[in-house]
């Protein structure tokens, strides 16, 4: 289980790291490259998790196809799902360098985001983290 939770969080960390923020005032879509890049990162990514039919579009929309897997004695019909995403991952006017972290073993206090910039999460602002004491956050 270990070794699938850190890849799963090697993953977001890598997926974080692309700076991907949108650009205001700007009619092309994607509004930066960083948006295209974090696309292409996807792309390889899905493709490895056994996705077929990818398709990125020159507006960097990503489409992907995940077969079924059932048993072949299955001769019913299952509804179809699908999930959409957007590529920009910090809002408007924030710093694109993101740095994520993981706390663990929450003790139940503020977060700090950005020393620097005394940047906090407060506990007093957000008391529903208090449910994650103990927990890797």
């Amino acid at each position: 289980m270990f070794f699938k939770r850190q890849r799963l969080v090697d993953r977001f960390f890598r997926y974080v790291a692309v700076s991907s923020q949108s650009k205001t005032g700007v009619l092309e879509v994607p509004s930066t490259p960083g948006q295209r890049e974090l696309a292409e990162v996807l792309k390889k990514d899905l493709a490895e998790l056994g996705l077929v039919d990818l398709s990125l579009s020159d507006t960097s929309v990503l489409i992907g196809r995940l077969p079924a897997n059932l048993p072949a004695e299955f001769k019913g019909e299952l509804p179809k799902v699908g999930f959409i995403a957007h590529l920009d991952t910090v809002d408007v006017n924030l710093s694109p360098n993101i740095k994520p972290q993981i706390i663990k073993n929450y003790a139940g206090e503020d977060i700090c985001l950005n020393k620097d910039q005394a940047i906090f999460i407060r506990v007093a602002e957000h008391p529903e983290l208090k449910k994650y004491i103990g927990q890797d956050i």
